[in-house]
């Protein structure tokens, strides 16, 4: 589903580049967790797959197509077909839980009459139904990270974007997060999940993927956390 072919990024004046000559191919359906410390390009890697950036050098293909082909609206439309969480859970303060997640559904033209059933529905899969109508603040960091994944999911998106969704949370919550992000995937959708976290990687194995100073230095199908 996700190829990187010799894909290189530069930033001006940067000591050195932001990925370095990546070759990479995820499938369809997969989960893989990619690891690395701060710097090492992984949220340089998940810009490059919802092209915010331009390779320097190399293509980014996405279903086999080249992301470089992408301009102006087509470019809309291809960040409406991935769901992303990230560690600041990017919730619109002013907007219930339900409203929140029912906004995903509204950018991508969803009919307004499908909304009540999609999002109860994937609240319902987050144990949030009964909180619905409950604003952003008087929730839980863990019941917010669980309404971005609702948000990040309701538009049943085939790949599904992590960018360190557990780095406030403590292990038992993060164990909830995980679990519910399984279960996504389970259901076909490709995850692809930036952590730092090692006991998440350790406790739920899944293909490993490891970054340094912007070279993948290691790809292990049996998981594990090794930097």
């Amino acid at each position: 589903m996700i190829q990187l072919r010799h894909v290189t990024l530069e930033y001006p004046g940067a000591a050195q580049a932001a990925l370095d000559d990546i070759n990479l191919h995820i499938l369809k359906g997969e989960f893989v967790y990619l690891i690395g410390h701060s710097g090492a390009g992984k949220s340089s890697l998940m810009n490059l797959i919802l092209k915010r950036e331009t390779p320097s050098r190399g293509e980014v293909y996405l279903s086999g197509e080249s992301l470089r082909k992408y301009r102006g609206g087509r470019v809309a439309l291809h960040r409406r077909r991935i769901g992303m969480v990230f560690q600041d859970n990017l919730l619109l303060q002013n907007l219930s839980v339900f409203d929140n997640v029912a906004f995903a559904l509204r950018v991508i033209g969803v009919p307004q009459r499908e909304w009540a059933a999609r999002v109860l529905s994937v609240l319902a899969q987050v144990g949030l139904e009964s909180r619905q109508s409950a604003l952003p603040r008087q929730l839980s960091l863990g019941e917010q990270q669980r309404v971005a994944l609702a948000r990040a999911v309701v538009s049943d998106p085939p790949l599904l974007l992590l960018d360190e969704p557990t780095g406030n949370l403590d292990p038992d919550t993060s164990g909830e997060i995980i679990r519910l992000v399984q279960s996504t995937n389970l259901r076909g959708t490709t995850v692809v999940f930036a952590t730092h976290a090692r006991e998440v990687v350790e406790q739920f194995r899944h293909r490993t993927l490891t970054l340094r100073r912007g070279k993948l230095v290691r790809d292990d199908p049996f998981g594990g956390y090794a930097l």
